[in-house]
């Protein structure tokens, strides 16, 4: 009863709120509370941008909203107004755990969405300098979860007018914090004569370009020198939400978008099916969009150009060949997958997204690399991977690998998927290379050295002939003789280079006729061919000499952009190249 009997009642509580340490720290500078707006509006903006998201379209109005309701309430308690904002602020956070439980492998958009409602919310009630402070550090890390999620250059103008606002922000706020800001007042007249003469006191336009020429120029420096640490170190990665999938995957299928006409994936464009081996070789044209490689079998004989578009970004340490899949028997007009039933299906635990996969031994020493993939634009159920990947970290619950070491996932790669693959890259050792030697299992023998028997000879006996000449074209511009596979493989793939050519007009080469054989016309009609026709002509010449070796399809690392550290992957980036077997060292591209 004594301690109630000492509550503040009636006129002495109306004093002792007026009083109040909160109502004495009231902030009344309207130019800081617009600067401050201007701050959050800009953070929550970037990360719509990085992370392609909508918020804004209710975020901005709602924070604006906010900022001139809490200005001419600045003064008041606003009981009613903080008690709904404790219930919004546990609605908020009653919605993030919810959301949580589906990313637990990438939280940083979950944390910016409840981040942008708690701001919202408390643009209601910001009294306080200290709290105006808080909404510049929640736009502050909104602008930095927007920076790990940006993976265009469209991020940086946001982030110099971010700089170019926070800069004035923090001159205002440290006047206020001295008390000038009511000096100002009391002189305006004064301020407004030095304002007219270019040079505010409250502004010091000269002083703040100058940092910020000085800020940026330092950031630039400070990024371009920064060391890129060789890898992650936490063993988390991103990776898409949860896709689940209907009915039974086999992993057999091949769903490629350029195929599938009218909804039936067995009518390819331009009457190559992709599925049936006698309509392999027909003639006809590529699809403009999507690589004609990515299937169970490819028709060599289609003529044209894809238009480019950028199909996929890649985060990685280090550039590599992004491989699809690979082919191992010749049809003479193109190559098909002979083993298209034999996959396995490997499923991940129900509470992780990590699938182990099982990287062939290799004698040769390797590396660790990372990589992150983000599908920008549709492509097939094939998973692009550097070389030899040992885990893969996917959104489906199960996945497929094939007899040729392709990926192979139960849905289509559709945009804004994202994945994370770790490869064990083995180094190429030219010199451990050249001492392997030419006995190969009976189970390499049986699916890598197969060609047409028409085809054989004539391939054979002119292979033989250019490495016997070898002394004498010096192609490779060097006194070592060929006495291994390596360096056979090597001089090989040179010569074609520099004694064939390509088309410069794609439409210039003409079409295989029924019975002409893709290699035959390469070496001895047409003198040269499309780039790919390069690989399988290379693939052909060292079967036919007793070299094992398969055609390989993905993509080339496309082109790097430092800002971002992304490598940026178009269509027209696919190609095919030469993968040839080596004894206790596995599969090596060229």
């Amino acid at each position: 009863m004594n301690w109630l009997w000492r509550l503040p009642l009636g006129h002495d509580w109306r004093q002792n709120m007026l009083q109040s340490p909160v109502t004495a720290e009231v902030e009344d500078s309207i130019t800081l509370r617009v600067l401050v707006l201007a701050l959050v509006i800009v953070g929550i903006v970037a990360t719509d941008i990085a992370a392609e998201t909508w918020s804004s379209f209710w975020a901005v109005p709602l924070s604006i909203l906010g900022a001139i309701w809490s200005y001419y309430r600045r003064r008041d308690r606003n009981i009613p107004v903080k008690f709904c904002i404790a219930i919004g602020m546990l609605v908020a956070l009653g919605a993030f755990l919810g959301r949580l439980l589906g990313e637990l492998n990438d939280t940083r958009l979950t944390l910016a969405e409840l981040l942008i409602q708690l701001q919202v919310l408390h643009c209601f009630d910001l009294p306080r300098r200290k709290d105006l402070s808080y909404s510049i550090l929640i736009g502050l890390i909104l602008l930095g979860v927007a920076a790990t999620l940006s993976q265009t250059l469209a991020f940086a103008p946001i982030l110099l007018l971010f700089l170019a606002i926070a800069l004035p922000t923090l001159v205002v706020d440290y006047r206020s914090r001295l008390g000038l800001e009511q000096l100002n007042t009391q002189n305006e007249q004064i301020l407004r004569n030095s304002s007219t003469q270019g040079n505010s006191s409250v502004f010091n336009l000269k002083f703040l370009i100058f940092n910020f020429v000085m800020i940026v120029g330092l950031g630039l420096v400070i990024f371009a020198l920064l060391p890129r640490l060789p890898g992650y170190q936490l063993r988390m990665f991103p990776v898409s939400s949860p896709i689940e999938t209907k009915g039974e995957f086999t992993g057999r299928n091949i769903i490629n978008p350029g195929y599938v006409r009218q909804g039936n994936p067995n009518n390819q464009a331009n009457g190559s099916s992709g599925t049936s081996s006698s309509q392999t070789g027909q003639p006809g044209k590529v699809d403009n969009s999507f690589y004609y490689g990515f299937n169970s079998q490819i028709n060599q004989n289609l003529r044209g150009e894809m238009t480019p578009k950028i199909v996929m970004r890649v985060r990685s340490q280090a550039a590599g060949f992004w491989r699809v899949l690979a082919f191992d028997r010749y049809t003479g007009k193109g190559w098909e997958v002979s083993r298209n039933d034999q996959v396995k299906r490997l499923q991940r635990s129900p509470w992780s997204y990590q699938i182990f996969l099982d990287p062939p031994i290799s004698a040769v020493q390797t590396k660790e690399i990372i990589q992150t993939y983000t599908v920008v634009s549709d492509l097939p159920n094939l998973i692009p991977a550097m070389a030899f990947p040992k885990e893969i970290y996917f959104p489906t619950p199960m996945l497929a690998v094939d007899q040729e070491d392709g990926l192979r996932s139960p849905v289509g790669l559709s945009e804004g998927m994202t994945y994370t693959v770790i490869s064990q890259v083995p180094y190429r050792d030219r010199t451990l290379l050249g001492k392997t030697s030419n006995k190969y299992p009976q189970s390499i023998k049986n699916y890598y050295l197969q060609i047409p028997p028409e085809t054989t000879a004539k391939v054979r006996k002119l292979t033989e002939d250019i490495l016997a000449n070898y002394n004498q074209q010096r192609v490779a511009q060097s006194n070592k003789s060929l006495d291994s596979t390596y360096e056979k493989a090597l001089y090989l793939a040179q010569y074609l280079k520099q004694n064939y050519k390509v088309p410069e007009n794609p439409l210039d080469l003409p079409y295989l006729s029924e019975n002409e054989d893709l290699v035959e016309a390469f070496l001895f009609k047409h003198k040269g061919g499309y780039p790919d026709h390069f690989s399988t002509v290379l693939t052909v010449m060292l079967r036919s000499i007793g070299i094992p070796a398969r055609l390989v399809a993905g993509f080339a690392p496309g082109e790097f952009n430092p800002f971002t550290g992304m490598y940026i992957v178009r269509n027209t980036d696919a190609y095919a190249m030469t993968e040839v077997y080596f004894p206790k060292y596995g599969w090596v591209a060229l």
